[in-house]
């Protein structure tokens, strides 16, 4: 009897020490909580270094589940590193969450900030993915991967740096990140000569505006933007992706908006390219602009609503909406530019005096339209490149107000629409133009984006006289009497 109660005892301390066989939720039926959706590493490295981040995984349900594989996807040549509960990646397989409990996921990052852009990107990012049978849940991985200004975070609305006597200064020192939604508020932002602005874009959502395109400066009322940049030191404005596929593709982060009365903004000598927009200018904006590049848009390169914009030498093209377009009117001047809208169906120049405000049209604004083209070029792949849409009716002279001097542009249907209103336009509104035709001419290459003229260019000697303060075009070149239309002088070899 008491050799038999012995054998229970040892019995039954040899279960105890067994496992039970448990029944874990696998597969597709495996349902998570992520603490975040992007983990971020907000350091700065100067030099060679390595930060960590964790995050919490959830199981909130009354099972346990087994996830089958958390591995980090590998999108950079930038180095992370994974820890799940102590277990070190960069493949976990088999991980086991109890019912209401949850796991540590550790990852670290090591940055180089003197590696190239393309090895080492502005903005690295990366995912730990969660695979449960068929589905695949990934957190985001965001680090700073080069020694930069960086401002903002995405999704979020900041503004750009405090105002100090009313002035904002980006110099030339470091590169600039602009990260997010980024405001100048009751304050000129400047930006001097040599100034490097790199957009981090996407798309991004928050409780104030929803679901929107991330990576915009947005100059509010009471404020302004100063780009300084000079013909030897340009201020360039671009993506953060310097892979060598993305140097012409557009609509990689949103632009600049000039919001409401946004006055005494000035533009000289720099490039804006990759943008959904190049620049909107809104409500009674102001803007001046000067030998200036804006391409590879989704959008427009100029637009906006009842703006002010004097342009001068310079050059829009690659742009995959209407390359300036304005509806509510506008005051708009135009001297030395290229206006290169090829390769897309839409136009490079679209003015309307009016904007409805219901279906119907029965709620709407009228605002009169000014336009003044002189030496310039507007030209592109469509019939017409011009259209202007009135509003108006009858037509009232002082609604849509054109003068378009010494330059070449394309216009078909424009002279006959609206019973013949335009019939006369190469007599009356553009006098000394050239009404462009499918194999004239213009430019030395479009497959190379070259907006040089050829050597037999429509464009050579139409300008006539030179327009006092553009002696020099967009790349400093002298222009001789009589000047070519465009912001590029053809030079004699």
């Amino acid at each position: 009897m008491r050799l038999l109660v012995i054998l229970s005892s040892l019995l039954l301390i040899l279960l105890s020490a067994c496992d039970v066989e448990n029944e874990f939720v696998t597969g597709d039926g495996v349902n998570l909580r992520f603490e975040v959706d992007t983990l971020r590493f907000d350091t700065v490295f100067t030099d060679v270094g390595s930060a960590t981040r964790f995050f919490k995984v959830y199981n909130e349900g009354s099972e346990p589940v087994q996830i089958d594989r958390i591995e980090l996807a590998g999108m950079t040549g930038v180095r992370f590193d994974l820890n799940v509960d102590g277990t070190q990646g960069p493949v976990v397989e088999d991980v086991i969450i109890w019912e209401n409990d949850s796991i540590y996921v550790f990852v670290e990052v090591t940055v180089d900030p003197t590696a190239p852009e393309n090895v080492s990107p502005f903005v690295v990012e990366d995912q730990v993915q969660f695979t449960t049978g068929e589905r695949v849940n990934p957190v985001l991985l965001e680090a700073f991967g080069q020694n930069a200004n960086y401002r903002g975070v995405p999704g979020l609305i900041g503004l750009v740096d405090s105002c100090i006597d009313g002035r904002i200064i980006w110099t030339d020192d470091l590169p600039y990140v602009v990260y997010g939604a980024q405001f100048v508020n009751e304050c000129i932002l400047e930006m001097q000569a040599g100034t490097r602005v790199y957009m981090h874009g996407g798309v991004a959502r928050n409780e104030t505006f929803g679901i929107f395109n991330d990576g915009f400066i947005f100059v509010l009322e009471g404020s302004s933007i100063e780009i300084l940049g000079t013909r030897e030191e340009p201020v360039i404005i671009q993506t953060d992706r310097l892979e060598e596929r993305f140097q012409d593709e557009p609509g990689q982060y949103l632009g600049i908006i000039l919001g409401p009365n946004s006055v005494g903004n000035r533009i000289e000598h720099a490039q804006l390219l990759h943008g959904i927009q190049g620049i909107v200018v809104d409500s009674l904006a102001e803007l001046e602009i000067s030998n200036t590049r804006i391409a590879y848009t989704l959008g427009s390169a100029i637009s906006g609503r009842n703006g002010t914009v004097l342009a001068e030498n310079c050059l829009f093209h690659d742009n995959f909406g209407n390359t300036i377009q304005f509806i509510q009117g506008a005051r708009l001047r135009l001297d030395h530019c290229t206006l290169a809208n090829y390769g897309t169906d839409a136009s490079a120049l679209v003015l309307q005096n009016f904007e409805c405000f219901d279906e119907e049209c029965e709620n709407f604004a009228v605002v009169p339209v000014q336009l003044l083209v002189r030496n310039s070029i507007i030209a592109g792949s469509r019939s017409d490149e011009l259209r202007f849409i009135d509003g108006v009716d009858p037509p009232d002279p002082l609604a849509f107000q054109v003068e378009i001097i010494n330059s070449v542009v394309r216009v078909e249907d424009l002279l006959e629409q609206e019973e013949g209103r335009y019939a006369d336009f190469f007599e009356t509104l553009c006098q000394g133009c050239y009404n462009l035709q499918p194999f004239d001419p213009l430019f030395l290459s479009l497959d190379e984006d070259d907006y040089h003229l050829d050597t037999l260019s429509v464009a050579e000697e139409l300008g006539q006289t030179v327009i006092p303060g553009l002696e020099l075009d967009l790349e400093g070149i002298v222009r001789m009497e009589p000047v070519d239309a465009g912001a590029l002088e053809r030079e004699e070899n």
